[in-house]
């Protein structure tokens, strides 16, 4: 039973240290969006990325109820305070109820955090699931 006990919280001690690790994807927490609000979406408990990846950063949202717009824009940041946005302009991922799946892809990792920041305007709730996936090159 120690045994059992042990290797349980050793798996739970790896999931948790997996967050935002090289090679390999991980989900981020579902959230939403309700009315007029800003969200951003991130790990909860990021690892910071080193060099010599691609990055590719996946959203799914789902339509709750009403007809909300929603906008959004993937963020680096190298301190985990300071983000910078790394597009030149938002992507529509729920316009008025009729949604879109989007990924957004960087071939070198130049950010140690990801996250991606949604606007909501109008009425209504989206929720969102997303995944980043980290590729040594």
């Amino acid at each position: 039973m120690k045994k059992l006990l042990g290797l349980i919280i050793l798996i739970l001690v790896a999931v948790v240290t997996m967050a935002q690790r090289p090679d390999g994807v991980v989900d981020f927490p579902t959230d939403t969006t309700t009315n007029a609000e800003t969200v951003n979406y991130a790990l909860a408990s990021p690892t910071a990325i080193t060099k010599n990846y691609a990055v590719t950063i996946a959203l799914v949202p789902v339509n709750v109820s009403g007809t909300a717009t929603v906008t959004a824009m993937p963020q680096g940041s190298l301190d985990g305070t300071s983000w910078y946005d790394l597009e030149s302009s938002v992507s529509t991922v729920n316009n008025a109820g009729t949604v879109a799946l989007t990924a957004f892809e960087y071939a070198d990792a130049n950010w140690k955090y990801y996250r991606v920041k949604l606007v909501s305007t109008g009425t209504g709730v989206s929720q969102f699931n997303g995944k980043l996936g980290l590729k040594k090159k």
